[in-house]
């Protein structure tokens, strides 16, 4: 993909964090509703204003943590805020990725299935079959694969804004000009990014080219504007049907409302990214999942696994999170929540903006050799 920094440090850390973010929470639009348009026209902003800066927060701690005491998997960027704790990350990482791409394989079934009319399995195993391959295949392909997936989806949805603007603006104006800013707003949104965002040591191979602190500013800044930018565009979109889209229903709503725009073509071209892009939840997860094993096996043993090792590890973890994908897209987003929520304010948002920043202060300044010796000493 090239070594500029646009691709380095804005594009691939972008990129891989809207790539899971969307497929596994927003792509839907169920969350959406819950999350932020519930909050009212207005508040909806505010609440998306306040996902971007927790992202950001979150982004840059663990950017510049894992830059410092080279932790790029999850198990050693555990370590450095957890210490000999660092196993009850690990638990929780792994209960709540189970539930995300259950999450992710009852989406694809629904998307794929009401849109060919087909059998819900049909999204499932493409799932299922799109994480083995993309396993196999590696981290540069995957890297290169989510880049590509995010631009197009971010055009998709300025077309989408786009259309809601020419065609049902006023409607939208109207919305805007008769709602009452609602700060409470802000503590709903933060709440949903900090559940989201708890899954990003997961994603910390895509920093492995982040060289100093700038480098980490920057990345952190860019991928959580990239990432609530399709929050933005469909919020918009959905004020014009609102109030009807917080009590329709329905299993997809961004789906409901692109039929309700007599769009045709829209509904295609969206189905397909939105597809693609729950794959690449499941994709991205496991390959976070991977570089933990491989990590670990250098560590231990001085050799990694192969890449059918990779694709046979990916594939199990999918096949178990399709036997939960059973209970329901909303049954599982409305249980998970609650669970994962209350489990990493304790395991990872406490550690990391007290232990965390404390060891970003103490190594302000610092060699990375000295910084390294630290994180050994793990």
């Amino acid at each position: 993909m090239g070594n500029t920094f646009l691709t380095r440090i804005i594009m691939i850390p972008a990129a891989v964090w809207l790539s899971v973010f969307f497929g596994g929470s927003m792509g839907s639009g169920v969350e959406l509703v819950q999350y932020i348009t519930s909050n009212g026209p207005i508040g909806g902003f505010v609440a998306i204003g306040s996902v971007a800066l927790v992202v950001m927060a979150v982004m840059f701690c663990c950017f510049e943590l894992s830059r410092r005491y080279k932790a790029y998997d999850y198990r050693q960027f555990s370590k450095v805020i957890l210490g000999k704790l660092w196993w009850l990350y690990e638990i929780a990482i792994l209960l709540s990725m189970i539930i995300v791409i259950a999450i992710s394989s009852t989406a694809a079934g629904t998307v794929l299935g009401e849109y060919l009319q087909t059998n819900h399995y049909v999204g499932q195993v493409a799932l299922l079959a799109v994480v083995i391959f993309f396993t196999y295949k590696g981290r540069e392909f995957i890297e290169k694969s989510m880049t590509i997936a995010s631009m197009s989806l971010l055009l998709i949805l300025a077309i989408i804004a786009g259309y809601v603007y020419v065609n049902l603006g006023e409607i939208v104006a109207f919305e805007l000009a008769n709602d009452e800013v609602s700060l409470a707003a802000a503590s709903v949104g933060s709440q949903y990014a900090m559940v989201n965002v708890a899954f990003f040591p997961l994603l910390l191979f895509a920093g492995r080219h982040i060289k100093k602190s700038t480098d980490s500013v920057v990345a952190s800044i860019s991928a959580a504007i990239v990432g609530v930018l399709p929050l933005a565009a469909l919020h918009f979109a959905f004020l014009s049907y609102y109030p009807e889209v917080l009590t329709s229903g329905v299993e997809v709503p961004v789906y409901w409302l692109l039929e309700q725009l007599e769009s045709t073509w829209l509904i295609d071209v969206y189905v397909l990214i939105l597809f693609v892009l729950i794959l690449q939840t499941g994709v991205g997860m496991m390959q976070g999942f991977v570089e933990r094993i491989d990590n670990y096996m250098q560590e231990k043993h001085n050799k990694t696994l192969s890449a059918t090792q990779h694709a046979g590890v990916a594939g199990s973890m999918v096949l178990l999170s399709l036997a939960l994908s059973t209970l329901g897209i909303v049954a599982l987003i409305l249980a998970g929540y609650k669970f994962l929520f209350m489990i990493f304010i304790v395991v990872f948002f406490i550690p990391l903006f007290t232990v965390g920043i404390y060891k970003l202060l103490k190594t302000s300044g610092k060699g990375n050799a000295i910084v390294i010796e630290g994180a050994k000493a793990q």
